[in-house]
């Protein structure tokens, strides 16, 4: 049997405060090899990855960002016309850590065939504060619901492992490896190798912890990217068996934002006229929905399980999220691109 080799791509922008974490979690896990992609930092990044002794170098009239960025480290660094079916390819962002014998599991799953790629179940590298603890809780709720499902929605560029094979697949069709015109990479890059045939998994067993946004307006900035880039893919990509899922998903989260404005609009307007009233049908459901609440988090431990309980906290993020919906609908019908935002350049 050959051994698999695994070459790590790291795309970093002034990432001097947490670039070594993150390689250093790489070496623990016996990566063969590291290639940082030092994109226009003006910070320590480019000095800090010579002195962790791993392969960097200066993006070159980079204009795609984080995927122009990974495009010239797979450029430059290897040979595309060469399918290689044992040579996997680590695309993980600079402020991830990746846990221990991350890259063992991951590596076996490829190794046995069964996949061709593997992408990591993310939770947060902080949890104090409000707005970092809302974060840790809807990540966690996602982790379990990736893994009860076992279906990959997005091969998450915080941390994946992909057969270079596939992503030669996916450049002999597009003419390109990541879309530098997309601002949600890794979501592009997903739809991508799905319909190349790509076999994706994502185990709860393979996971990491990667940045949360220490403001509501940094939430707002990274949301609204995540909720455009997917509105330009889906509606904007021919209609596939792949891209039919993604259309249903955007179709029943509009619904859910518009139902969620409805219900406080409507919940204001009868507290206004003193016209509230409950019966039992709609205590039910409030019931209902406190206990899913409280359920899905039941295995965090108390603090957890109280937040939920007192459901006005998580309807306070769920409305910053919501209003991150609506400003991305409104880029995405004004045409708009979209921008970055890099939580370090703000």
């Amino acid at each position: 049997m050959v051994k698999s080799y695994v070459t790590a791509i790291i795309p970093a922008h002034n990432e001097a405060s947490v670039i070594k974490d993150c390689i250093t979690s790489l070496i623990a896990n016996g990566c063969d090899e590291i290639i940082v992609a030092n994109d226009n930092s003006s910070d320590e990044t480019y000095k800090i990855c010579l002195e962790s002794n791993v392969t960097v170098f200066n993006t070159v009239n980079n204009k795609g960002r984080k995927a122009g960025a990974i495009n010239q480290a797979l450029k430059n660094y290897l040979n595309p016309n060469v399918d290689s079916h044992n040579h996997y390819i680590l695309i993980i962002d600079a402020d991830t850590v990746i846990s221990e014998q991350w890259l063992t599991k991951s590596r076996n799953l490829l190794d046995s065939n069964k996949f061709d790629a593997v992408g990591s179940i993310f939770h947060a590298d902080n949890n104090v504060g409000y707005l970092r603890y809302m974060q840790y809780l809807e990540w966690e709720r996602y982790a379990s619901q990736i893994t009860g499902l076992q279906k990959v929605f997005v091969l998450t560029g915080t941390a994946s492992l992909i057969r270079l094979s596939k992503l030669h697949d996916v450049y002999k069709k597009n003419g390109f490896f990541y879309n530098e015109n997309c601002i949600t990479e890794d979501f592009a890059m997903t739809i991508d190798l799905k319909e190349v045939g790509t076999r994706m998994i994502s185990p709860a067993s393979v996971n990491c912890k990667t940045e949360t946004m220490p403001s509501v307006k940094l939430l707002f900035l990274q949301r609204r990217r995540w909720y455009l880039g997917a509105m330009q893919q889906v509606f904007n990509r021919k209609l596939t068996k792949v891209t039919l899922f993604y259309l249903f998903q955007q179709i029943m989260l509009s619904i859910s934002v518009i139902s969620f404005s409805l219900v406080l609009l409507a919940d204001g307007y009868l507290l206004y006229e003193h016209q509230m009233n409950m019966n039992l049908f709609w205590l039910f459901i409030l019931f209902l929905f406190i206990f899913e609440r409280v359920y899905t988090v039941w295995n965090l431990g108390w603090k957890a399980r109280f937040t939920a309980l007192l459901l006005l906290p998580e309807l306070l993020y769920a409305y910053i999220l919501q209003i991150s919906y609506v400003a991305a609908m409104l880029q995405f019908l004004t045409r708009s691109k979209g921008t970055w935002n890099h939580i370090n350049d703000i």
